[in-house]
């Protein structure tokens, strides 16, 4: 009985100690932070912002546009009307069309002297003052040829003009060919590289293999060619990395259409960008740096009524931005940050809701940790401390990702963007124990340890109990020697 009376207060110690030292382990295990994300959109699925954000009535088919500075007019070449529609981009309204001769396509601007270069088949180069909306001057190149005017650089003042025909570009300043430099096979399209000097002309025939013809901008004579890498009309030059992107032109069925990527440094071909539709055009916006391609047509010859978005800093398609039908022209507007498309199957000009860099930026994963963010619908995945989507104006709903043992702050809310870049930052920290490394038990740093020895120290002090009591019990018990009491016999014991 004394034996069990000692023990029990004991137990009940015993087990309340344990009882908290459970609590504060289940406590302590209980807090980690588990995250559900909604399921992703594959990258495939892209945000297509409503669009266009207007359109502008013109001439017949529509092929190409350019904006010109000195006037802040945008101009328009007519292939079906044989004119050339002049916009007034502050009231996106007709000032004048110009009317030419048959075969008016591709047009460009001399951003120096504001002079707007087009050209018909017929050997025939004009050249369109600012001042008075009327062709200023006319060059004539080579006979029989089939010129289309390509690109302006802005080093030696030249125009470069591509003759399908003849296989040679022809070198304009001013009013005057300066010089005729023989190329590949069937050339259309080209782009001016502003860090080296140099022109990159498509050869749109040379298709085993297709490549580029490299022109030094300075001598005007080939220095270079590209494999394989063009084959189409749509060149641009990306100063954010300084390479050259080609589009394929093939409509054919079973051709595999895709944006070539080549480096206007080492002249090598960096990668090759799949796209679903053969384009038309494409140019490179400045201010938000991305490359905008015309998709003109699906294999098979079906117009289509989309302009896709690569960004040169993964080459990668990021977006979608629905226009009117086939559209085949593009050109960027230095003045008000816009791009306008010309949709030749609607005789209308497109201007595309202005897109802005919203680029998350993450602290406190190791390098080379992949990791995913949603915004909007779409998920963008990256190895590296940044992840950038394109977006229009609006405020947009967010999601972070979860990764293995960490947890983002902030994982979820709305992000808005408002007429420039934005930049949204989080912090990754370990979701067992706010960032400290897993310790004993599984919890965070040295907390393991410590509750493993408050249970040493509770056990220690348990049977120091127990120990104690039992030695009082017994020096309490009378021993068997002493004697009875008075009045007591051995019978009454």
């Amino acid at each position: 009985m004394s034996r069990k009376r000692a023990l029990a207060p004991c137990s009940e110690l015993c087990c309340e100690s344990l009882v908290v030292a459970v609590a504060v382990l289940l406590a302590l295990t209980g807090g980690t932070v588990v995250i559900k994300v909604a399921s992703a959109k594959s990258l495939s699925q892209f945000t297509i912002p409503t669009s266009p954000e207007a359109t502008i009535p013109g001439g017949s088919g529509p092929w190409d546009v350019t904006f010109d500075p000195a006037n802040d007019y945008l101009y328009v070449a007519d292939f079906g009307s044989s004119n050339v529609t002049v916009i007034n981009t502050s009231t996106y309204q007709v000032v004048t069309q110009i009317p030419l001769t048959f075969g008016i396509q591709t047009i460009v601007t001399d951003t120096a002297t504001g002079l707007v270069y087009t050209a018909n088949t017929v050997s025939t180069v004009y050249a369109i003052s600012p001042l008075t909306n009327q062709v200023a001057s006319t060059t004539s190149v080579a006979p029989e040829s089939s010129p289309e005017v390509q690109t302006y650089d802005a080093a030696n003042g030249d125009i470069y003009v591509t003759d399908l025909v003849s296989n040679v570009v022809s070198v304009i300043h001013g009013a005057a060919v300066v010089a005729t430099i023989p190329v590949g096979v069937s050339p259309n399209g080209a782009a001016y590289d502003s860090a080296n000097g140099e022109v990159f002309v498509s050869n749109e025939g040379s298709t085993v293999p297709a490549n580029l013809t490299v022109i030094d901008g300075t001598a005007n004579q080939v220095v270079g060619q590209v494999y394989p890498s063009g084959n189409g009309p749509g060149v641009a030059y990306a100063s954010s990395n300084r390479d050259v992107y080609t589009c394929t032109n093939g409509i054919q069925d079973g051709f595999s259409n895709l944006v070539s990527v080549a480096s206007g440094t080492t002249n090598q071909v960096v990668t090759s960008i799949p796209i679903s539709s053969a384009c038309g055009g494409d140019v490179y916006d400045p201010s938000n740096g991305y490359v905008y391609v015309t998709d003109r047509d699906k294999p098979g010859g079906q117009d289509q009524s989309n302009v896709t978005l690569i960004d040169p800093d993964t080459n990668r398609v990021v977006l979608t931005q629905p226009v009117q039908l086939a559209p085949i022209g593009i050109a960027y507007d230095s003045a008000n940050h816009n791009v306008y498309v010309a949709d030749s199957g609607t005789d209308n000009i497109s201007i595309l809701p202005q897109i802005y860099r919203l680029t998350v930026h993450e602290t406190g994963l190791p390098n080379g940790t992949n990791w995913s963010a949603m915004i909007g619908g779409t998920t963008f995945s990256s190895t590296t401390p940044s992840v950038t989507f394109p977006e229009p104006n609006g405020t947009f709903d967010f999601t972070i990702g979860s990764v293995v043992n960490r947890s983002a702050s902030p994982f979820t809310g709305t992000v808005t963007v408002s007429g420039g870049p934005q930049e949204l930052n989080l912090t990754f920290s370990n979701s067992k124990g706010g960032g400290l490394s897993s310790g004993l038990f599984g919890l965070p740093g040295a907390t393991g340890y410590y509750v493993l020895g408050g249970f040493v120290a509770l056990l220690v002090a348990a049977v120091a109990v127990v120990v104690v009591l039992t030695r009082r019990k017994r020096r309490a018990k009378p021993s068997p020697t002493t004697p009875p009491p008075d009045g007591a016999t051995g019978r009454d014991r």
